[in-house]
């Protein structure tokens, strides 16, 4: 009998022995902490004016509005997920503005979303290789 239980103990030590546990659950990683949403300060900065208005948008875009972005993309098209990119973006008052706006040209419109767009994703590559 002694034999068996050397056994049993040696195999007990080596499965005690192999990973640290967090929470019960054995991990082959350490978890990473990302900070509340309240202690994040956002920096912003102007992306057009209107008049004397300025208009801001964040100088670092998180990287949950691209995901927002690309389920929606996904679920409407590209072109129904654009719109509520550019409120989140831009803010209600900002995308109001533009909205109402009887000035904003056609490039102008077409500079902000492809800003926007480009700044939520990452730049994102033409066809022929160029970043667009």
């Amino acid at each position: 009998m002694a034999p068996t239980t050397t056994r049993q103990s040696t195999a007990a030590r080596k499965r005690a022995a192999v990973k640290p546990t967090v929470d019960g659950a054995d991990l082959e990683f350490e978890p990473i902490r990302i900070a509340a949403n309240d202690e994040i300060e956002e920096e912003r900065v102007p992306l057009f004016f209107i008049g004397d208005d300025e208009y801001t948008i964040p100088k670092k875009i998180a990287p949950g509005v691209a995901l927002q972005y690309l389920r929606e993309a996904r679920t409407h098209g590209r072109e129904v997920a654009t719109a509520p990119l550019l409120e989140r973006v831009l803010g209600e008052d900002a995308y109001l503005a533009l909205e109402q706006s009887k000035a904003l040209t056609e490039d102008q419109m077409e500079w902000i979303v492809d800003k926007v767009l480009e700044l939520a994703l990452g730049k994102r590559e033409k066809p022929g290789g160029k970043a667009r």
